[in-house]
C-alpha cells in the first residue's frame, strides 16, 4: 500500500510540475543509465546527443501500463529496422513500478533498444510528459518534432519518422 501511495504522490507531483513541450523547441538534454538489452549493456549512458545526426524517438512508459506495455514491441520492430537512421530510448517512469521490475520487463521482454528509468522524474518535468505512454520525436537538429499521448502503432511511428529522415520507409 504505502509503495502504491508513493507511486500515486509521484505521478501527481510530475504531472503537476510539468508544463507542455513546443514543437520546434530545443528538446532537453538528458541522460539515463541503461537496462541491459539486446543492443546495449547495464549502465551504459545513454544521452541526447547534440552531435549525433540521426533522429530520436523517447517513449515514456512504466511496466504496469498496459498501453505501454502494448506497444512496446512495435517500438522495438521500428528500433530494429531503422537502427541505422534512428535512435531510439525507453524512459521508464518509477513509482508505481521498481527499477527492479523495469529492468525484468525488459529483459523477459527482449528490448534492443536503450532502455533505463527517470529516477527522480525529472526527465519526465522536463519533457512536460502527463500521461503514460508519451512518445516525443526528435529531429536530427535536437528540436522538438511532434509528441504523441497514448498507445502509438508501428505505421504511425513510421509515417512520423519518414518526415524526419527525409524518406520513404519500407
Amino acid at each position: 500500500m504505502n509503495l502504491f501511495l508513493s507511486g500515486t504522490v509521484l505521478v501527481f507531483l510530475v504531472a503537476v510540475g510539468c508544463r507542455p513541450i513546443n514543437p520546434n523547441s530545443k528538446a532537453p538534454y538528458f541522460s539515463l543509465q541503461t537496462y541491459e538489452t539486446e543492443f546495449y549493456e547495464k549502465g551504459t549512458t545513454f544521452a541526447l546527443d547534440h552531435d549525433s545526426n540521426k533522429p530520436l524517438v523517447i517513449n515514456f512508459w512504466f511496466p504496469s501500463c498496459p498501453p505501454c506495455v502494448k506497444e512496446i514491441p512495435e517500438i522495438d520492430s521500428v528500433y530494429r529496422q531503422y537502427k541505422n537512421k534512428v535512435d531510439v530510448v525507453g524512459v521508464q517512469m518509477i513509482g508505481l513500478d521498481s527499477v527492479s521490475d523495469g529492468s525484468d520487463f525488459v529483459r523477459d521482454s527482449g528490448i534492443g533498444y536503450a532502455v533505463g528509468p527517470d529516477s527522480d522524474g525529472s526527465i519526465a518535468v522536463d519533457y512536460g510528459i502527463t500521461g503514460f505512454p508519451t512518445t516525443v520525436f526528435i529531429d536530427s537538429d535536437k528540436n522538438i518534432y511532434k509528441s504523441w499521448q497514448g498507445e502509438i502503432k508501428m505505421e504511425q511511428i513510421k509515417t512520423i519518422l519518414e518526415t524526419l529522415v527525409e524518406t520513404e520507409l519500407p
